[in-house]
């Protein structure tokens, strides 16, 4: 009887076994290797709304508004990012959507031109960027027109409220819409981003499911992401890398370029929130400058991850200016970066085998370490008393300056260099992969003079310089300023 139950145990519990096996790491390689990509919306309620700077003050039917859009503009825009792919949206809640589809004018009775547009605009935005070598993704909902009564009803649901949920009927139907789109297209798609599919609505792994298979039709190894809101995390065993949704770009991958079987993926914007705007999505101006832009990403990209930089698009298909200058420079600070993170080993850093030099360094709070005080992307250079305008950090006296050497290293020396502000009370830590502190010893009474600190060999993942003294004014010494590091193998 027990080697019955046990059986029947497994089975019952088999195709969760199974099931966790969906995710295809494969699928992203191509993903990861771009490293990065742009985002935008193009959404009726934005480039066709007069009130909105993204509609050049225009506002006309949407099929007039879609035929103005300028794939080449765009495109040649985009290829001047150096991005090499682009999440486009094809809709989000409203009835309209950016191509034709006969299934989607069966189940709402709109006909093409009323919702959905005459042109292709997909099968246009594939042309133009293929051409420069940008692969295409689309951006498209878990709850589809849901503000629109009359499609939403004939696709078998009403309205997503808090009380009412999407049902199978629902799902079938909109996967169907899907379908439509990806068999049409095929290998042109090479991915969605699934936003309003939560499970707060009645979404799960069954639903998932019926979902995915919709979304694939026509290509198989079509990638896709479900989002669950502004998090990092894996969100269905039937999707292939992690929405990301964040607020700002500060996350960076933990433990490598997988999260429970999903490529590591942040996606946030670059605009700057404007008065009586909640958020920064589809805005102008930027929230980086270019090499702070540049460092992140190929941290980020460094450790495993990728990342998707969400960009304001206007009506005729031109991106924001200053978001386009700003990253114009971007793919080749990226491979310089690239180069110099083993320039030590060709004897090329500053001094010529610094492990840590232009490695990413970033100044914490002692008393709250997961607050950054603020980041200096360049690990031979750091000084507080403030920096960039930044005096968020002024009266945290006793802090930790903590350089990130993107990946384990075997190290037996540190060499830390102070300026004006110095501690008179420091501790030196080695850090490995999994967190743990080694400290390469604590050292009171000092002056200003520069550390020089041999130990036994350790593998260090990043190098800590804790300040405890002074911890505030009157005391001996100044507030930490670390105007140097340097670590040997």
């Amino acid at each position: 009887m027990k080697k019955i139950t046990t059986f029947l145990f497994f089975m019952a519990f088999l195709p969760f076994i199974v099931g966790a096996q969906e995710h295809h790491p494969e699928r992203t390689d191509w993903f990861y290797r771009h490293g990065y990509g742009i985002f935008v919306h193009y959404l009726f309620g934005g480039v066709n709304n007069p009130e909105i700077i993204n509609s050049l003050g225009k506002s006309t039917s949407w099929d007039e508004c879609v035929n103005e859009f300028d794939v080449e503009l765009f495109a040649d825009q985009i290829r001047q990012t150096g991005a090499e792919y682009v999440i486009f949206t094809v809709m989000q809640r409203s009835r309209y959507m950016i191509a034709p589809n006969e299934t989607y004018n069966r189940y709402t009775g709109y006909k093409t031109g009323e919702a959905c547009s005459t042109r292709d605009l997909i099968e246009d935005l594939y042309q133009a960027l293929h051409r420069r070598n940008i692969d295409l993704m689309l951006y498209f909902t878990g709850d589809g027109p849901s503000n629109d009564l009359q499609a939403i009803r004939g696709l078998g649901s009403e309205p997503v409220t808090q009380t009412n949920a999407v049902n199978e009927v629902f799902v079938r139907r909109w996967s169907e819409v899907a379908a439509d789109y990806g068999r049409r297209y095929g290998k042109k798609v090479k991915g969605y981003w699934i936003d309003g599919a939560y499970s707060w609505i009645g979404y799960n792994e069954a639903m998932f499911k019926i979902f995915s298979e919709g979304l694939r039709a026509g290509y198989n190894d079509r990638i896709i992401a479900f989002n669950c809101g502004v998090a990092m995390k894996a969100n269905s065993i039937y999707e292939d890398y992690m929405t990301g949704e964040q607020n700002a770009f500060t996350r960076v991958p933990e433990n490598g370029r997988f999260v429970d079987g999903e490529q590591w993926h942040v996606l946030s914007f670059l605009g700057t929130q404007a008065v009586g705007k909640s958020d920064a999505w589809s805005s102008p101006g930027a929230t980086k400058q270019k090499q702070e832009l540049a460092e992140y990403v190929h941290k980020v990209n460094a450790l495993g991850g990728v990342v998707s930089i969400e960009v304001m698009l206007y009506r005729d298909g031109a991106l924001d200016r200053s978001q386009l200058e700003l990253l114009k420079p971007l793919r080749e600070r990226i491979a310089d970066l690239e180069n110099a993170r083993y320039a030590w080993k060709e004897g090329k850093a500053t001094p010529t085998r610094n492990i840590a030099w232009k490695k990413p360094a970033t100044l914490r709070s002692n008393t709250d370490i997961a607050r950054e005080l603020f980041r200096q992307w360049d690990g031979s250079l750091i000084s507080l008393n403030p920096v960039h305008g930044n005096r968020e950090c002024v009266d945290d006296w006793a802090h930790t300056y903590e350089v990130d050497l993107l990946e384990p290293i075997m190290i037996k020396r540190i060499v830390v260099s102070f300026g004006g502000g110095f501690p008179t009370d420091v501790e030196i830590f080695a850090v490995d992969q999994a967190g743990r502190e080694l400290s390469a010893g604590r050292f009171t009474g000092r002056k200003g003079e520069k550390l020089d600190v041999s130990f036994a060999p350790a593998e260090a993942r990043k190098i800590r310089v804790r300040s405890y003294k002074p911890d505030g004014r009157g005391q001996a010494g100044n507030q930490m300023e670390v105007t140097g590091l340097e670590a040997y193998d």
